[in-house]
């Protein structure tokens, strides 16, 4: 492996994300683990609710930000940042795209 293997995150902002995670996580689990008991439109208000009133939308925003911070942001030859190569392939959920894209083996 060499140097460019390897980023540095500070201990605290890696808890922080570590610890939002785990309580989306366990969170959605409990969610979906209630589904049978009250319903799939049921199950999925509460689901959305829970985004909504526990902020998930802005803490997996500053999870990305954490996570970011140690790539440079400085523009190279095809004019994208070191990040921003990295995940150019990544796949993203549309209307007309809802399936995730099959498992690479």
């Amino acid at each position: 492996m060499n140097k460019d293997d390897f980023v540095q995150i500070s201990r605290p902002d890696l808890i922080a994300v570590l610890r939002d995670l785990n309580t989306i996580v366990v969170s959605m689990d409990r969610i979906g683990s209630c589904a049978e008991e009250v319903g799939l439109e049921q199950n999925d208000r509460i689901l959305l609710d829970f985004f909504d009133q526990w902020d998930v939308w802005q803490k997996l925003s500053e999870m990305r930000s954490k996570l970011s911070e140690p790539f440079s942001y400085e523009l190279g030859e095809d004019n994208m940042d070191e990040l921003e190569r990295e995940l150019q392939d990544t796949p993203y959920w549309s209307f007309s795209n809802r399936l995730p894209p099959e498992k690479k083996r």
